[in-house]
């Protein structure tokens, strides 16, 4: 993967902080609990938050970016910066507007990284308009994501992985997978996320029957 631009100062600082906490695993989650067993070596050492170019970038112990992905954060300009640490993980949670997310995990106190919100506790009820919002400010504060990255992070972090939310537009790296746009027009697929690997998804379905 290609960094594009960066500032030495501010990743510096950010693996002063990190190098000063162990993250020594990641872990299963208990379904709806927020309760993680399981634990295994993991391979990220920080987790960065870019406000400012909306992006989610999961660094390794050599400060190299494993997994760039595009997010939406706070459309007020609420995703506040700071350095912070992962606590509870939920494959499911219930948001506030009564909408639910997927693999969420929760970095300070009322913000969490999580899938897009669905409308129900369904994987067809996807809030597909948010979706095509990824990439740009759009959450109450949370930072969303695609659901395969959100997946990603809840499934190679654990609790105490640091998260530096920071504002920079000159951090920018190339994303690991391009950002993808849902057909709104399209009520078969619309209802999932495109990089869910569920079966039942129609997008799997249509891949399916090619192969």
């Amino acid at each position: 993967m290609r960094r594009i631009l960066t500032r030495i100062a501010c990743a510096a600082a950010v693996m002063a902080i990190a190098s000063a906490v162990t993250v020594p695993a990641m872990t299963n989650a208990v379904p709806g609990t927020g309760i993680l067993t399981s634990i295994i070596p993991s391979p990220i050492s920080y987790i960065m938050i870019n406000t400012a170019t909306e992006q989610v970038i999961a660094f390794d112990h050599d400060n190299n970016p494993l997994r760039v992905a595009a997010c939406s954060t706070g459309k007020s300009g609420n995703t506040y910066t700071g350095t912070y640490k992962t606590s509870n993980y939920y494959d499911w949670h219930l948001m506030n507007g009564n909408c639910y997310s997927r693999y969420a995990v929760r970095f300070n106190q009322h913000e969490l990284m999580h899938s897009v919100p669905y409308y129900r506790h369904s994987p067809d009820s996807l809030e597909y308009r948010q979706f095509n919002k990824l990439g740009t400010p759009a959450s109450m504060g949370c930072c969303r994501l695609a659901l395969a990255d959100a997946k990603w992070i809840y499934e190679n972090t654990s609790p105490g992985t640091v998260v530096q939310v920071v504002k920079d537009p000159g951090i920018l790296y190339e994303l690991t997978n391009p950002i993808i746009k849902i057909d709104e027009n399209n009520k078969v697929t619309r209802g999932w996320d495109p990089t869910d690997t569920d079966p039942r998804s129609p997008y799997n379905a249509v891949v399916n029957q090619l192969m």
